[in-house]
């Protein structure tokens, strides 16, 4: 996993020294056809039918979503609508133009948390600079 170092100041205070802080670095992203293929490599399912699930499955989410249910997703984790709005003086007056904006909520398993900890032998950490340079080993990056 690539990280970089990048200085931040403190917004209620801009005239104290900033302070240094690793960000992780999404080099590339991976989409539903990747996945498709790397589960069809996997199992005896084509990567065809694989693909009809999944895309199947995202427009379940965001029905499920939309009627206003959670979706859980094994070990994954689930999904959920939260509203962010205005309050009310009393309940009475509430209603739903009170909402400004509604959002999705993804709430992680414990599996999930586990496989992505800091402790999880399976991660190592590579630091980038700026220029996309790998440090310590001379090797080229993209940022």
């Amino acid at each position: 996993m690539m990280y970089k170092v990048i200085e931040r100041k403190d917004p209620r205070n801009l005239e104290a020294q900033g302070k240094y802080y690793g960000f992780i670095v999404n080099m590339s992203a991976i989409g539903i056809e990747e996945i498709a293929t790397r589960i069809s490599s996997t199992c005896t399912v084509t990567r065809h039918d694989c693909l009809a699930v999944l895309s199947a499955l995202q427009e379940q989410i965001i029905y499920a979503l939309q009627e206003g249910k959670r979706v859980h997703l094994g070990d994954l984790g689930c999904f959920r609508t939260v509203a962010n709005g205005m309050g009310s003086t009393t309940a009475e007056d509430y209603n739903p133009s009170f909402f400004t904006r509604l959002r999705v909520c993804f709430i992680p398993n414990v599996k999930l948390k586990n496989a992505v900890a800091l402790d999880n032998k399976a991660f190592s950490f590579e630091r980038i600079d700026f220029a996309g340079t790998a440090q310590g080993d001379g090797t080229e990056g993209t940022i």
